[in-house]
């Protein structure tokens, strides 16, 4: 897998890094609700901020799986995420908002099957339709 991608049509970023994990690495009993979802989404929009240590995150919102329960489940609906937590970094050397800046940087959040690389095809379509230029924060070197 080359680690660049095509985005916005014409945009050519570098994945400068990414990090992978099981969504529910840590869930020890019971099943994933949607309330436990929320949960774990916002967790990975703090935990981006923190990998790649800047502010400009954008998530692809994952699609939930109902999970089907018989009877009412205490905690939430039951519902899952896809078995794969994905963050990564990405770069551009250029800007777009403040020409004083050097280069772009925007932190990507997606969930997938498996580990990538590859990255699912749904997500990467998903990613080139980024509005990178907008949503990017930009840096000096």
């Amino acid at each position: 897998m080359n680690s660049d991608l095509i985005i916005e049509t014409n945009i050519n970023v570098t994945i400068k890094s990414i990090k992978q994990w099981h969504t529910y690495g840590g869930l020890l009993e019971g099943i994933p609700t949607d309330k436990l979802n929320e949960r774990i989404i916002n967790r990975v929009k703090k935990e981006a901020k923190e990998f790649s240590g800047i502010e400009e995150t954008y998530l692809i919102e994952p699609k939930q799986k109902p999970i089907d329960y018989e009877g009412k489940y205490p905690f939430g609906s039951p519902a899952s995420l896809p078995r794969v937590t994905c963050v990564a970094e990405l770069w551009h050397h250029d800007v777009f908002k403040n020409k004083d800046k050097m280069f772009s940087s925007l932190c990507i959040i997606w969930f997938q099957e498996d580990y990538a690389f590859p990255i699912d095809k749904d997500i990467l379509n998903k990613i080139k339709e980024v509005p990178f230029s907008k949503v990017c924060g930009e840096f000096d070197y």
